[in-house]
């Protein structure tokens, strides 16, 4: 089934009026949610067509009928909501405190500091404003005015956001209270009390000592770590140069090869005989074949192949 939407257009043909009708159609189906069956009238009342539409409170959009926004009702959402009415589909009953304002899409509009349903909270710890929709900012655990923002500065404290102690002679709320201490002691901003300069002096040498003491626990734990570092990387490197040494170092059979070291001691007198022409000597095979093996080509990473022991034999 289709939903239909009509619109008629007058021309003027040889001074006769004729009327088109045009026809706009959606692709709906009776079973989709929120559709609503209803006939349509030609204009001359000889025809009539059943056509879909949207139930009341719901428009079409995307491809199906979805309920009507805040602050909207009625066919096709064309209707604003009636006094004291606000929300989806302006099904939603104002109850505003002190004849406040049902804002349509909202509701209650509150004063400057009160949120919730029927504005009859006040803004939470924090915030401020319209809506509650400000942040506060008030050092000293000093109070926020919830409509202004402006804040409570607890004892011993002042200025536009409590930040500042009371001058010197002042104590209390508003830093109005005046100190009657005796010459050499000081008054205590939040109480009043008299402190002598000695124990204040003591105080804020006890604060600095355990400042202090802080700061060089500190440096020690750096220290400790660092220095562990350095050992861990000493003993990786002290290992990598052992294992180059026992790759470096070849092996050394100790039964036959001294029998035949000594065997070609024996004979290297007999065996070394000097070409004479060419004034070389000639070594013989024999000898030759009792030499130790070279080692084949060994790479290592760290330490100075030089400075590894030399084969003896």
């Amino acid at each position: 089934m289709e939903k239909c939407f009509r619109s008629t257009a007058k021309l003027v043909v040889l001074l006769t009026y004729a009327y088109v009708e045009t026809i706009m159609c959606l692709t709906m189906k009776r079973t989709d949610p929120n559709v609503c069956p209803r006939t349509v009238n030609s204009l001359t009342g000889t025809q009539t067509k059943f056509i879909l539409e949207c139930c009341p409170d719901y428009i079409y959009q995307n491809g199906k009928c979805q309920a009507c926004p805040e602050g909207k009702f009625g066919k096709d959402c064309l209707q604003p909501c009636l006094p004291n009415y606000h929300g989806v589909q302006c099904k939603k009953l104002c109850n505003c405190t002190d004849n406040k304002k049902c804002d349509p899409v909202h509701g209650c509009f509150c004063n400057t500091g009160f949120t919730g349903s029927n504005c009859s909270n006040a803004c939470p710890s924090g915030r401020y404003g319209a809506n509650c929709s400000f942040e506060c900012f008030c050092a000293h655990d000093a109070e926020c005015d919830p409509v202004t923002g402006d804040c409570l500065c607890s004892a011993g404290w002042f200025g536009p956001h409590c930040t500042k102690k009371c001058p010197l002679g002042t104590f209390g709320m508003n830093c109005s209270g005046i100190c009657d201490c005796p010459d050499g002691e000081k008054c205590e901003i939040i109480t009043g009390n008299c402190n002598s300069l000695k124990d204040e002096m003591e105080n804020l040498n006890s604060e600095k000592g355990s400042d202090k003491s802080n700061t060089v626990m500190v440096y020690i734990m750096m220290a400790a770590a660092l220095i562990g570092l350095v050992c861990v990387v000493t003993m990786v490197v002290k290992v990598k140069e052992t294992l180059c040494r026992q790759v470096q170092k070849p092996k050394k059979d100790t039964s036959k090869p001294k029998l035949k070291r000594r065997k070609a001691k024996r004979r290297r007198s007999s065996v070394q005989t000097q070409d004479a022409q060419t004034g070389s000597f000639i070594i013989d095979s024999e000898f030759s074949m009792f030499q130790p093996p070279m080692e084949e080509d060994v790479y290592c990473e760290i330490g100075d192949i030089s400075t590894l022991e030399p084969d003896r034999y």
